[in-house]
């Protein structure tokens, strides 16, 4: 089975294309739908309820047969775990960068990302609110470098105030960002997307994935 992987950023669409992706036809999985969470230790904020990694497994590995039976699947990679506060342990061959035959870069620009990540996480009430600030704590006790730490109070403050734009660029900049490069350093892309638009993103991957699966099986 071939792999196309779809790497980058928080907050660059990537979800928004694979959906894209699956209404044109293609194979895809969305390893986050099925685990019931966005990723992150934000993952399963407010309303979702993550899956156990019983039902994770059971739903994922059907996923893999119909993709086998096609030939290949479209994925965002998502690591080797995914999850909030508990984690669900992704499928090796998911898992594991070296088996993705060909790996997509999304970025896109600044705005776009910090208006998605805003939308993601900000809270509507005083009870969300609580929650949100809990998940920066759980990571802050999870973390050690001094400048991550204190980024983290800073956004607990700016949270506080209600200041949500301001925490969506500082967790951008001092946490995301850090995690993005460091996967991105694990990758030679075979294709970039700048993602302005995930329609015409969508169709930009269409033509790759098109265009390598004529290559490989005529």
């Amino acid at each position: 089975m071939i792999i196309f992987g779809l790497f980058g950023k928080t907050g660059c669409g990537k979800t928004e294309i694979l959906r894209e992706l699956k209404k044109m036809g293609h194979s895809v999985i969305d390893i986050e739908d099925i685990a019931k969470t966005k990723g992150s230790v934000l993952g399963d904020l407010y309303h979702l309820k993550m899956r156990s990694q019983e039902e994770f497994d059971k739903i994922i590995n059907e996923e893999i047969k119909k993709a086998e039976k096609r030939g290949y699947v479209i994925v965002e990679y998502e690591g080797r775990k995914i999850g909030g506060v508990k984690k669900l342990e992704i499928p090796k061959i998911f898992a594991e960068v070296k088996n993705y035959n060909y790996k997509i870069l999304i970025d896109c620009p600044y705005e776009c990302q910090i208006r998605r990540l805003l939308e993601l996480y900000k809270p509507k009430n005083e009870w969300e609110k609580e929650i949100l600030k809990s998940r920066f704590l759980i990571l802050k006790n999870s973390l050690k470098k001094e400048e991550i730490l204190g980024a983290i109070d800073k956004i607990i403050e700016l949270i506080d105030r209600e200041e949500y734009l301001e925490a969506v660029k500082l967790a951008e900049e001092r946490i995301y960002r850090v995690h993005y490069l460091r996967a991105i350093k694990k990758i030679t892309p075979d294709l970039i997307v700048y993602n302005k638009d995930v329609k015409k993103s969508a169709e930009i991957i269409d033509d790759f994935v098109k265009k390598k699966l004529r290559e490989i099986y005529g």
